[in-house]
């Protein structure tokens, strides 16, 4: 009998495991480096539910509105959240988030930034052109575009995708491929240090006007069913893992 109840918990546990991890993205995974559900700000601090933990701090002026899921950063070009170093050096990497811009204000306005010294391949910078809504995978001199991929004041969702070892780079958009290339003057990402910066170019500015939700950095080149994937709540990623610890714990 005692076998028979070991065998049917088993079974239950691979059902949960099964029902609860549909998503196989989870922001509890090691690969993720960065995840900012953007849902609140406490005390300055934009929390980071990664295992990394790399809490964003609030600098100037940003605010809390609401985003596409739940809550959502809201910038006004005064103010920037920044977490510290993630090492995106010599790896492949996606960094995905959704953005809702005003396409008004400064030219040229950076939703994501690493800066170790602005110099081809140090210094990274993800930017949006006001005049024409042209997205940007920059690296200093070695820059991938997506023509015309934003709208002003409508959600959409961006990824940034760096696969070092098939020497393509590429930005999605909606999870649609809007850009590729194998680099103009190598393909990997150098730099070795610096902040990383949601919402401007560190010390170089060009702040951003708009909203940011659901800000993700993975520590690999995702698959296109991943990007599409990684559209959707994470938040709700973070839920069932704790769910699925509690439930395991009740059952035994």
């Amino acid at each position: 009998a005692k076998m028979k109840v070991t065998v049917l918990m088993s079974l239950i546990m691979v059902m949960l495991i099964v029902s609860l991890t549909a998503n196989a993205l989870s922001p509890n995974d090691k690969a993720c480096l960065l995840y900012l559900s953007c849902n609140a700000i406490t005390s300055g601090i934009v929390a980071d539910s990664s295992p990394t933990k790399n809490n964003g701090t609030v600098v100037g002026t940003v605010t809390i509105t609401a985003g596409k899921f739940g809550q959502a950063l809201s910038f006004t070009e005064a103010g920037e959240v920044k977490c510290g170093y993630v090492p995106l050096n010599n790896k492949s990497f996606t960094i995905c988030m959704w953005i809702n811009p005003k396409l008004a204000g400064g030219a040229e306005q950076c939703v994501f930034s690493q800066m170790d010294a602005n110099a081809t391949n140090t210094s990274m910078h993800f930017r949006m052109y006001s005049a024409n809504g042209t997205a940007r995978m920059g690296f200093y001199g070695n820059d991938l575009d997506a023509l015309n991929a934003l709208k002003a004041n409508t959600w959409v969702h961006l990824a940034f995708y760096l696969d070092v070892a098939g020497k393509t780079r590429r930005i999605y958009v909606d999870g649609k491929q809007a850009g590729q290339d194998a680099g103009l003057v190598g393909i990997e990402y150098l730099g070795k240090k610096g902040d990383t910066m949601i919402g401007s170019w560190g010390t170089t500015g060009q702040k951003f006007n708009g909203l940011i939700d659901e800000v993700q950095i993975w520590d690999k080149a995702l698959t296109a069913a991943e990007i599409a994937e990684s559209m959707g709540n994470m938040t709700t990623s973070v839920s069932r893992a704790g769910k699925l610890t509690t439930t395991w714990g009740e059952i035994k």
